[in-house]
C-alpha cells in the first residue's frame, strides 16, 4: 500500500511539472523535487515552502551558530567588494598578495553548465558565483550557506537577474550537506574553507555529493602564507570566525576525503585548488 501511494505521488508531481533536485529529505533520505515554490518529498508526500525565496534544510540535531557574522557591517562590506571584481582585485593584491582574476575565471568555468547538469556552490554567500548574470548557466545551480543575511542578498540578485528557474538557494551546513550522494556535477567552494571550522568534514561531503568524474574548484586563504601576509592573516584570525587551514593541511584532508586527483597552487595568501 505504501509503495502504491508513493508511485501515485510521483505521477502527480510529474503531471504538475515538478523538477528533480539533488536535495534530500532529512527524514527519509529521499531526493526532493521542486514543485512551484515548494520542495516535495515523494515518499512522505510532504512539502517545504520557501521563505523569501530560500529553503531551510539545516540538519536536524545540529545547533546553528549564535551569531550571523555576515549580517553585520562586515558582511555588507565583504559582499560589496567581492561582487565588484575590479575592486576585489585591488583589495586582494594589497591585503593578500593574490591575483583574484583567476578566481573569477574559474567561476565562469564552473557556470558553463548545460541543461541537465547541476552545480553546487558552498558557501554561496551573496550569490557572487552568478552575480554577473551567469550567461552559460542553462542547468541548475544550488547555492548553500548558513548565513540567512547572505542568502537574502543572493535571493535579491537572483530576482534582479531573472535566474529563478536556474538557481536554488538553501540554508544548510557545509559539513553535513542536504544533498544526495553523487547528486552534482561540480562543486564550487570559493573563499569558503577559511570560514568552515570542520574542513575535513566539508571536503568529505564535497567528495560524497560529486558524481563520478565530477570536479571541485575553489579558493581559500591559508594560515601559512609567505612573508608579510602571514601577519595579515594572523590579525584576521582575531575575529574568531576566521579559521584558515595550512596549505599542506588542505592537500592532506582532500586525500583523506577520497579525491583521487588533486592540484593546488598558492598565490600570496590565497590557495587555488581543484580535485576529482
Amino acid at each position: 500500500m505504501a509503495k502504491r501511494k508513493t508511485q501515485t505521488v510521483v505521477r502527480r508531481q510529474a503531471t504538475n511539472g515538478s523538477r528533480p533536485t539533488p536535495l534530500k529529505c532529512w527524514v527519509c533520505g529521499s531526493q526532493l523535487a521542486l514543485w512551484g515554490d515548494r520542495l516535495e518529498c515523494p515518499r512522505r508526500d510532504s512539502r517545504l515552502p520557501a521563505a523569501d525565496g530560500i529553503f531551510d534544510l539545516w540538519p536536524p540535531g545540529r545547533r546553528p551558530p549564535r551569531l550571523d557574522t555576515y549580517a553585520t557591517p562586515f558582511g555588507a562590506a565583504y559582499d560589496f567588494g567581492v561582487n565588484r571584481p575590479a575592486l576585489a582585485r585591488v583589495a586582494a593584491r594589497i591585503e593578500y598578495g593574490a591575483d583574484v582574476a583567476r578566481m573569477y575565471e574559474w567561476m565562469a568555468e564552473v557556470l558553463d553548465c548545460p541543461p541537465g547538469r547541476v552545480v553546487l556552490d558552498v558557501p554561496a554567500g551573496g550569490g557572487t558565483l552568478f552575480s554577473r548574470g551567469a550567461p552559460k548557466l542553462d542547468g541548475l545551480l544550488v547555492g548553500i550557506d548558513l548565513s540567512r543575511a547572505m542568502l537574502a542578498r543572493a535571493a535579491r540578485r537572483r530576482r534582479a537577474l531573472g535566474l529563478e528557474q536556474h538557481v536554488l538557494l538553501v540554508r544548510g551546513d557545509a559539513a553535513r550537506l542536504p544533498v544526495v550522494t553523487a547528486g552534482v556535477d561540480r562543486v564550487a567552494c570559493f573563499n569558503g574553507l577559511h570560514v568552515i571550522p570542520d574542513k575535513g568534514a566539508a571536503l568529505a561531503e564535497f567528495r560524497r555529493v560529486l558524481k563520478a568524474g565530477g570536479e571541485l574548484l575553489g579558493t581559500t586563504l591559508v594560515s601559512d602564507p609567505p612573508g608579510f601576509y602571514r601577519n595579515v592573516i594572523g590579525l584576521a584570525r582575531l575575529a574568531g570566525f576566521f579559521v584558515p587551514p595550512g596549505a599542506d593541511q588542505v592537500a592532506g584532508l582532500a586525500k583523506r576525503a577520497g579525491f583521487e586527483r588533486w592540484e593546488q597552487k598558492l598565490d600570496g595568501a590565497l590557495l587555488y585548488f581543484r580535485g576529482q
